[in-house]
């Protein structure tokens, strides 16, 4: 009985060790580490540095210049109208004039030297509501009887200006804009000088035969030989 216990004891111990070395045969499961869900947008990252709200992008325009205001003193004075008309005025004066009836009251014209389309012009009247159009300077001066008195540098001119026909319908009224530099203007043209044409020499006139009046007749014999 003894052989056969102990042949069924090593079967047992062989299974079992048998049973063991398969079970620590086998690999063990490869454990995947866990994948952290992607950050929602606008809300902090897990485990790290919050991200910085985003800034608004600055406005790239320059700010625009400001306005010059009058006196312009050496530059000139633009100005315009609605309708597209513009004049730059370069000199301001008046013209005082002494009126025999009221002595003590001289009659004053303003007087404006202006540029348009790159001619000098001028622009005078009793105020600078009822401008009238003018042309040279020294035209003025001869129709109102008296020099021009420009000041040093232009004033601070009224706004707006208005420009009247002869009878005193508005023909435009302008606006300040700006104080810009002088316009370039236009020569003159310079009158050429005529020539003298010498005076046509006329013929000399013929002698006029001398002929014997109708009805005279010299008798013959009249003459002595």
């Amino acid at each position: 009985m003894r052989p056969i216990a102990r042949s069924a004891t090593r079967l047992l111990l062989t299974a079992l060790a048998v049973q063991a070395g398969a079970s620590a045969g086998r690999a063990a499961p490869v454990q995947q580490p866990a994948v952290a869900p992607p950050p929602v947008q606008g809300s902090p990252v897990q485990g790290g540095a919050a991200q910085a709200p985003a800034t608004p992008a600055q406005d790239a325009t320059p700010a625009a210049e400001p306005a010059i205001e009058q006196p312009c003193g050496a530059r000139a004075a633009r100005y315009e109208s609605g309708k597209g008309f513009n004049i730059v005025v370069t000199r301001a004066g008046q013209v005082r004039t002494e009126n025999p009836l009221r002595p003590l009251t001289p009659e004053v014209n303003e007087v404006l030297q202006v540029v348009i389309a790159g001619k000098v012009a001028t622009a005078y009247g009793p105020d600078f509501m009822t401008l009238r159009r003018g042309t040279a300077p020294a035209t003025i001066e001869a129709m109102l009887g008296g020099p021009i008195r420009w000041q040093p540098a232009l004033p601070t001119l009224p706004d707006p200006i208005a420009i009247v026909t002869e009878e005193g319908a508005i023909l435009a009224q302008l606006s300040f804009r700006a104080c810009e530099a002088p316009p370039a203007v236009k020569a003159a043209p310079k009158p050429e000088a005529r020539k003298k044409k010498a005076p046509a020499r006329s013929a000399a006139p013929k002698a006029a035969a001398q002929k014997t009046p109708p009805g005279f007749s010299m008798p013959q014999g009249a003459i002595a030989e």
